[in-house]
């Protein structure tokens, strides 16, 4: 199957700013008339960002303000009731929206516009260079989505942001380097039991679930480590994931004492980057390695690097094209549903903070 692209450019593409150490970073927030998405993503992302004591702040801008001529006060009433309701006093509450510039533009380090099908030409038209040099989310107006449904999807974008500009710079690492594996085999290589990733070279190329999943796995922690002043995860460690798939989860879990079982595992639980386990019988071969929670199938939560957005890659033999592929997580979710009980899937967080590790702690 062919992989899905991002249809804006990446925050790492966004010209990097240099700044005194004492001085925040801005990120600026776009909307069309810097009334209602734009001025809830700042605030949100203040708030948030004072919480985890990031060197951030946010400010907003309309790439239109001419179109909000008709806007009653400075800050729409749904934003302030969104704020309200997450126990967020909006300090901006009284500032007028104001229009983008230059300076405002080439003062953040980070440029968001909210929607890109609206705000991609208005920044071509008004801001020629700058269309490729921002991150786009897809947020809609109210003329197309009630606020109960735009809000809390700006406010998912806005979180996430926050956390990742809270990660220390090598857990920025993870998403890139499973994704680079992705692209290179997702649709290319096939299934077969028991072949892990020495399977890769032959001709054809196969490998099972609990292989991809290890390959996936330990090219992130290597690539935290390299990244590091001292190694994230020992040796034992990254060795300990090349495991069949019951015992891979059970490794996991022990190093960092966290677990979701059945139908607690869904979107807003998942850890980031988890690792899921499945009892999917197997027939006899399914006894080749102790399975005390009867795992035999595992998949790899993956996320493409330019814009967070999650996916699910496996290695699997049973659904053409057989072999690796990639799902978005919401689609895996909803085939997997039937799996997804108490007693059949467990989800591991493989990069948590380990519980077991005295004097060290990985990521």
């Amino acid at each position: 199957m062919g992989l899905w692209r991002p249809a804006g450019a990446a925050i790492d593409k966004c010209r990097p700013r240099k700044t005194h150490w004492a001085m925040a970073r801005t990120v600026l927030f776009l909307c069309t008339g810097n009334y209602y998405r734009s001025r809830y993503a700042e605030e949100l992302f203040n708030h948030l960002a004072r919480r985890a004591g990031l060197d951030w702040e946010a400010t907003s801008h309309a790439l239109a303000i001419e179109r909000g001529k008709d806007n009653i006060g400075p800050m729409a009433r749904q934003t302030i009731d969104a704020l309200t309701i997450d126990g967020i006093a909006p300090i901006g509450v009284s500032r007028m929206p104001a229009p983008c510039t230059h300076d405002a533009l080439e003062a953040s380090e980070m440029v968001v516009a909210v929607k890109e099908a609206e705000h991609r030409a208005l920044l071509t038209e008004r801001f020629p260079g700058w269309e490729d040099r921002v991150t786009y989310w897809h947020v809609h107006d109210i003329d197309v989505a009630r606020p109960d449904e735009a809000l809390p999807e700006l406010k998912a974008h806005v979180a996430r942001l926050v956390c990742e500009l809270a990660e220390p710079p090598h857990v920025k690492l993870i998403a890139p380097a499973m994704w680079q594996l992705v692209e290179r085999y997702a649709g290319r290589v096939g299934y077969k039991g028991g072949v892990k990733s020495e399977g890769l070279s032959r001709d054809p190329p196969v490998i099972d679930c609990s292989g991809w999943a290890a390959l996936l796995l330990s090219s992130a922690m290597q690539a935290m480590n390299d990244a590091s002043e001292s190694n994230v995860f020992n040796a034992e460690e990254i060795a300990a994931i090349s495991t069949w798939s019951d015992r891979m989860i059970e490794v996991i879990e022990t190093r960092t004492g966290f677990i979701l079982e059945g139908d607690r595992i869904n979107l807003e639980s998942l850890p980031r980057f988890a690792t899921i386990g499945l009892r999917q019988g197997g027939g006899a071969w399914a006894a080749n390695h102790p399975r005390p929670r009867g795992i035999t199938h595992v998949v790899q939560v993956v996320r493409r690097p330019d814009d967070g957005a999650p996916f699910v890659t496996e290695s699997q033999g049973w659904a053409t094209p057989y072999g690796i592929r990639l799902l978005p997580l919401a689609d895996w979710l909803d085939i997997s549903r039937a799996w997804l009980k108490s007693g059949e899937a467990w989800a591991v967080d493989p990069f948590a903070p380990g519980v077991h590790r005295a004097g060290a702690a990985s990521y």
